[in-house]
């Protein structure tokens, strides 16, 4: 298989020269009249073309149907920016605020009764790429859209907290909170939306307001670059907005493709058709491959272990698991930890740059080496989880297959993963370990075609290899009150239908915990009764490949699922 990449790879680089060998030569300057100055060429416009393997369902990440992993987060700052953004050190930066909210400067006040008041300052000359200002009220309409019960949004338990909004003036909001909130520096729940579009469609339908055009193809944000066109299936295209609150930003235009398959997305760059190759799909291996190959060129492969976590989502709700008393036994899941080479698989998958994980903290987070010794372990051991597996009333018949003690049902599993660089290396060195102790396993590479379908993602019967920053995890992606169902139009954060009012009730706790010991404490806890539930099998810290042209410079890493962060900083020589 390398050495087959590999020649795949040489091809390409070789048709790639030939192509810039046969391409005409530039035509011969034009010389002016006698006496007259040579004419000044026109300014070529200065275009930069990326390419990503995940079109996003909408433009608005809390209320956008699709999932958030595979490059699928990429668009949104491209078109649009926050109160906040976060870097590659994880560190909170203001966007639209002027700065953070502060106890310090009193922008942040934690009162008496338990309650609690913030005040952002925003920016002074932000616009609406329609050129209208953006105030304090589209953030009070905003906040208003979202605690609507008639909007499904995946921005789980902030939004309970905040209370209500006002804007004393056109550059100050301010939110009060029926509790405290320690996070609430992040602004999350606080996506702004235009008010001067979307509040006349928002009060005519609210319950289609989510299918709006406004979150679409006409979407007008706040970003660096506006959407001028978007060919669904295909790409995006934007425009530079020249009233940008922070300048001119270096590009006429940015053009994004949607390329579903890794080994296209590499040969777009090798061909020219490609300045940028955005994470997440090149895998590991090529992307080593195309670093020898490029050797001494200039073009960059860069890497970075983002604070993303890969893991297995499991269907916990028992009218859509299969097989029936499977995973929705605690034993179960318990016995397939136990059966999962965690580290094999992050050897494939990323080839040793990144690790296994076993909580939610990233390696290099401040709080894991304190809460380290509290997570429940799963060390690889076949014969435990045959013995837990036996508990739970499931063994091996004479031809080796796992049944039921009670009705003789066959252990069959489906086990997906979506189109991606590593995801049939992962899928079968999962199954080899989940086969050994007699599950049959369906490996299913989820097409392109139904990443959108929320409901198809989340009724899935079995497991699927997924994707999530690794702060949802303790904030709302367990948290049964934000569970995706049908009447929220399968948009909660709470993909799994996993359900422990325990869990509920220490979310809780964390989000109006200030105490720092106290904090570490209740994290430990959370964590005991997560893995200890077994509630989700964790795989490996992701490894982002981001491949570029020599001549590109400013691409950042992976950040909160997307490498546009920091898009008003790139440029082009």
């Amino acid at each position: 298989m390398q050495k087959l990449r590999s020649r795949i790879i040489g091809l390409l680089v070789m048709a790639t020269m030939l192509v810039a060998a046969c391409a005409p030569s530039a035509p011969t300057e034009r010389v002016g009249s006698p006496g007259q100055a040579p004419a000044e060429p026109p300014r070529a416009p200065k275009t930069l073309t990326a390419t990503a393997l995940r079109e996003p369902a909408s433009l608005h990440l809390d209320l956008s149907p699709g999932t958030t992993t595979s490059g699928s987060n990429q668009p949104y700052l491209i078109v649009h920016n926050y109160l906040t953004v976060r870097n590659e050190k994880w560190t909170i930066l203001p966007q639209l605020a002027e700065e953070l909210i502060s106890i310090e400067k009193g922008t942040w006040r934690v009162n008496a009764d338990g309650t609690m008041d913030t005040t952002w300052k925003l920016r002074p000359n932000i616009k609406w790429h329609d050129g209208v200002p953006f105030t304090a009220d589209d953030l009070v309409f905003s906040l208003g859209v979202y605690k609507d019960p008639e909007v499904p949004n995946r921005s789980g338990n902030v939004l309970r907290s905040m209370e209500s909004a006002e804007a004393p003036d056109p550059r100050t909001f301010v939110l009060h909170w029926s509790s405290v909130y320690v996070d609430a520096a992040r602004a999350s729940g606080l996506i702004p939306l235009p008010r001067h579009l979307a509040e006349a469609p928002f009060k005519s339908d609210k319950a289609g307001f989510l299918n709006s055009p406004l979150l679409g193809p006409e979407f007008v944000g706040l970003g660096a670059y506006k959407l001028s066109r978007w060919e669904p299936g295909v790409q995006m295209e934007f425009a530079r907005f020249d009233d940008y609150y922070l300048g001119r930003p270096p590009f006429d235009t940015v053009t994004l493709k949607f390329i579903g398959d890794p080994n296209g997305m590499v040969a777009a760059i090798l061909s020219g058709n490609a300045d940028v190759v955005l994470p997440l799909g090149v895998d590991t291996e090529v992307a080593e491959d195309l670093k020898r190959r490029w050797e001494g060129t200039g073009n960059q492969v860069t890497g970075n272990v983002t604070g993303a976590m890969r893991f297995i989502i499991i269907q916990h709700r028992p009218e859509y698991a299969r097989p029936q008393n499977g995973f929705t036994n605690r034993l179960v899941r318990q016995a397939f930890m136990q059966a999962t080479d965690r580290q094999a698989v992050a050897e494939l998958a990323t080839l040793g740059y990144s690790q296994a994980m076993d909580g939610w903290f990233p390696p290099t987070h401040q709080l894991a080496p304190l809460v380290q010794s509290s997570i429940p372990q799963y060390p690889l051991d076949f014969n435990a989880a045959q013995q837990k597996l036996a508990q739970a009333g499931w063994v091996k018949n004479a031809q080796g297959e796992l049944v039921s003690q009670t009705n003789g049902e066959r252990f069959d599993f489906e086990l997906r993963s979506f189109q991606e660089g590593p995801a049939e290396k992962n899928l079968a060195t999962i199954a080899d370990g989940w086969q050994k102790v007699g599950a049959r396993v369906e490996q299913f590479v989820v097409p392109g075609a139904l990443n959108s379908d929320a409901e198809y993602r989340n009724t899935l019967p079995g497991g699927s290899i997924t994707g999530q920053i690794w702060d949802m995890m303790y904030t709302s992606a367990l948290d049964s009150r934000v569970i995706a169902g049908p009447l929220n139009r399968w948009n909660g954060s709470n993909r799994a239908g996993y359900n422990n009012p325990r869990v509920d009730d220490l979310y809780d706790k964390l989000a109006i915990t200030v105490n720092p010991d106290e904090r570490v404490a209740l994290h430990k806890t959370l964590l005991q009764e997560v893995f200890g539930d077994a509630a989700y099998i964790p795989l490996y810290w992701e490894y982002s490949v981001t491949l570029a042209l020599k001549n590109v410079r400013g691409v950042g890493g992976l950040v909160d699922n997307s490498s546009t962060w920091n898009i008003f900083e790139w440029n082009k020589d």
